[in-house]
């Protein structure tokens, strides 16, 4: 099972130091579409800026984390 961080630029890099894969997103719906392309990834980071409020689904995981700092 794999880990991906869905957020901003610094986010997603700051993660890839880390060793955590990830995609730049730039909205919710853009999120749904990412997570709904993964299908080897069980567990989502994502931004709050962008986590969907509308997510049901039990599988994969998403995990809201504090964005930047505006």
């Amino acid at each position: 099972m794999k880990v991906e961080v869905l957020g901003d630029e610094k986010t997603v890099v700051a993660f890839a130091l880390a060793g955590v894969g990830g995609k730049i997103v730039s909205s919710k719906e853009e999120v749904l579409k990412v997570i709904k392309d993964s299908k080897d990834v069980g567990v989502f980071l994502v931004v709050d800026k962008y986590f969907p409020s509308n997510y049901e689904e039990d599988f994969p995981i998403l995990v809201r984390i504090p964005g930047r700092a505006q």
